[in-house]
């Protein structure tokens, strides 16, 4: 028996061959990235929403890099993206996302190939995989200029999220608080009306002001060299006293003024000549950049002291004591009795 050597070294080269063939073909196929694209209708109404599917399947030791979607995809508005939801299994991973686009312009187009970027292990190239194109018919909608105006569709229904339910719920809280806060007002002043609400006695304008004029000898403005500010509150503080004592708009009135109103009042001997240096000594310091003598800056607070204690008020029991005081008035007909007795 006879064996023919040549052909038995055609069929092994031959079966060499073909299993190192499958052997680089197997990790071929396994790196490759297969993308798809699939609609919901492909024949819509025009505005009508297509739901639309992108799938990407790759080697689990494969990253691929999505081409990013905005606003619109080719001739077509996307109205929501969803985010991608990988699956595994047997080493393929399984990238999806769904998206819903629109079209407001009728006629035939496409959904263009929506793109990933991958790169083989052990090779820097940087390679691209693209979906199926997707084409749609986009219908119109006949006018029938017989008919009445109308909506072409109802209004699409949208759930509230989270944010927008936290807005209008915090809305409803302020306007409760608002509401509330408006009838504790108004119930306040209904009772000041019907007057169960008792008004708290105002401070007397000569009690305030010798408070106010303690209080700022107790600051020592003047001791830490802010002699101008010094004079400005005591002037101040008498200002407003006059205001509050005699109805005069002292604050608003110049040195001068002040005096030819508190003219027409009924002030004691010698105080309008005390009023009259106080504040002419004031406005000097605060206007005329004058640097008054230490023992001048003393006498403030005293000079004001003395003109609100001489012009204050006289509770009418002070002025019945005072009555009083000097005595019972002499009897008339006492001298012309004594006056008769002599003639006679």
């Amino acid at each position: 028996m006879t064996y023919d050597t040549g052909k038995r070294f055609s069929r092994r080269f031959i079966a060499a061959a073909l299993v190192c063939f499958w052997c680089g073909a197997i990790p071929a196929i396994a790196q490759e990235v297969n993308v798809t694209a699939t609609a919901d209708s492909t024949n819509v109404m025009l505005g009508d929403w297509i739901h639309v599917t992108l799938e990407a399947k790759h080697p689990s030791s494969m990253q691929i890099v999505w081409q990013a979607l905005r606003d619109s995809i080719g001739p077509f508005e996307i109205v929501r993206l969803d985010t991608l939801r990988p699956t595994e299994a047997n080493g393929i991973v399984t990238e999806s996302r769904a998206l819903i686009v629109s079209r407001y312009e009728p006629g035939t187009s496409a959904i263009p190939p929506i793109g990933v970027s991958y790169r083989i292990a052990d090779d820097t190239t940087l390679r691209t995989a693209q979906s199926n194109s997707i084409p749609v018919e986009v219908r119109g909608i006949p006018v029938d200029t017989t008919l009445a105006i109308k909506d072409l569709k109802q209004p699409l229904s949208v759930p509230l999220s989270w944010q927008e339910i936290s807005m209008y719920g915090g809305i409803v809280l302020l306007l409760c608080a608002l509401a509330y806060g408006a009838y504790r007002l108004w119930k306040k002043r209904k009772q000041k009306i019907a007057g169960i609400v008792q008004e708290i006695p105002a401070i007397p304008p000569d009690v305030l002001a010798v408070q106010q004029l303690r209080e700022l000898d107790g600051k020592h403005v003047w001791q830490s060299g802010d002699v101008k500010l010094f004079y400005s509150e005591a002037t101040e503080i008498v200002r407003r006293y006059f205001e509050g004592r005699y109805g005069v708009a002292a604050l608003e009135m110049t040195s001068d003024e002040v005096l030819s109103q508190l003219k027409a009042c009924t002030l004691p001997n010698g105080v309008m000549d005390t009023v009259r240096e106080f504040l002419t000594g004031a406005d000097l310091v605060k206007f005329a950049k004058f640097v008054p003598f230490p023992s001048d800056n003393e006498q403030v607070i005293p000079a004001a002291l003395t003109i609100v204690q001489k012009t204050k008020p006289v509770p009418a029991a002070a002025t019945a004591v005072s009555a009083a005081d000097a005595g019972p008035a002499p009897d008339p007909t006492v001298g012309t009795t004594a006056e008769a007795t002599r003639h006679a």
